[in-house]
């Protein structure tokens, strides 16, 4: 997988390359360590890493974690500010229970 998978994903214009470049880098990242040695299939490992970079991709139309969708009646959503909240649900089946 590339960052260009990441960009099809998102539907991101041809100009946000380097940005979206940044996404992909640093959800590589997240996922990998979050992962750390668990056996993860690889189908999973690759939508934990979309979903992953597609929240990091969506939080520059959110500052401040809000964002206006093109709702009816145009209020504001508050969107989730944890970039790994969609990937960890992806990939909780397959790691390790932790305690605290």
């Amino acid at each position: 997988m590339t960052a260009a998978d990441l960009s099809e994903y998102v539907g991101a214009a041809p100009a946000d390359i380097d940005y979206v470049t940044e996404c992909w880098d640093t959800a590589h990242a997240l996922v990998d360590k979050a992962v750390g040695t668990a056996s993860v299939p690889a189908a999973v490992m690759k939508r934990a890493k979309l979903e992953c970079g597609s929240e990091l991709y969506h939080k520059r139309s959110a500052p401040m974690g809000v964002s206006q969708f093109a709702s009816a009646d145009g209020a504001p959503m508050r969107v989730g500010l944890d970039p790994m909240r969609s990937a960890m649900k992806v990939l909780m089946p397959f790691l390790p229970l932790s305690f605290a």
